[in-house]
């Protein structure tokens, strides 16, 4: 008499073969991550170009004109909701693409999420960031921030143990913040003042350093409310005399910036720059 062992054990093999097989005829779900579209300018002439892919240490995500600042180390991602990156034609200096409009007052949890500094980090591998330097002697500009980015940067030369307190006003401040930022986009020494407040309009630089450097101020504006109609007021105080301190010596297109200065400002004091002049 057979013995029903062998055919339970084949039965159990054959069901073992077809389980595998089901599983590997199968296909696998693949993830995707939905990229928004170009989101910059659309004017002719203006050069797009695709966003790097590549890891910080990977020397083909940074363009060869670019040097990698100490910031940019550390970057290895690339923000889902754009996929290419606007340049400037000529001058190698990126377009800031736009974010959705913030329609509702913003608050702590929206500041932290709506993170200029990495942002301004992933952009300088493809390009400089557009800075307008602000002359020696202007103490207030009137201007409004770039659409549909929503901010505007800004440099300012600080002599040693200078002091310069920025401000910004407008009839909406609620909706306005500033930052400060050093060469590489990041808040360097006497800058965490604006890293760390909720919500600061009012920022003030001691340079702690033994030499003479250039700071950068971001105005926010990511409600859209500053346009030529109703731009904002930026008031530049310093604790020294333009006339009498020679900043010459401070290089303002550094690290990640290029100077693209803001033609849409309206410079108040005896300015040595103005729209579209660059510092001596």
């Amino acid at each position: 008499m057979r013995t029903w062992f062998p055919l339970h054990r084949s039965m159990t093999v054959l069901a073992n073969f077809a389980l595998v097989a089901a599983l590997w005829g199968t296909p696998p779900q693949e993830g995707r991550m939905q990229h928004l579209g170009p989101q910059g300018p659309s004017e002719s002439g203006v050069q797009a170009t695709a966003a790097p892919q590549a890891t910080a240490a990977s020397p083909s995500a940074i363009s060869p004109h670019h040097q990698l600042g100490p910031a940019q180390r550390s970057m290895g991602f690339v923000p889902a909701r754009v996929n290419r990156i606007y340049i400037y034609p000529g001058y190698q200096t990126v377009v800031p693409p736009g974010f959705t409009r913030c329609t509702t007052m913003p608050d702590m949890g929206y500041w932290g999420q709506r993170d200029l500094m990495a942002e301004i980090q992933w952009l300088s591998r493809t390009g400089y960031i557009p800075v307008s330097p602000i002359g020696d002697g202007v103490d207030a500009l009137s201007d409004y921030s770039q659409w549909p980015a929503g901010w505007r940067a800004y440099g300012i030369s600080v002599p040693v143990d200078g002091t310069v307190q920025v401000e910004v006003q407008h009839t909406k401040l609620g909706w306005f913040r500033l930052l400060l930022m050093d060469k590489w986009g990041i808040p360097g020494p006497g800058m965490l003042q604006a890293a760390y407040a909720h919500q600061p309009v009012m920022v003030t630089y001691k340079n702690p350093t033994k030499e003479a450097t250039a700071i950068y101020v971001i105005v926010d504006d990511p409600g859209w409310w500053s346009d030529a109609k109703d731009p904002y007021t930026l008031l530049v105080r310093r604790n020294w005399d333009p006339a009498k301190t020679d900043l010459s010596q401070v290089k303002m297109v550094s690290g990640l910036w290029g100077a693209t200065p803001s033609v849409s400002a309206q410079f108040r004091g005896p300015s040595l720059s103005g729209p579209a002049v660059y510092p001596h």
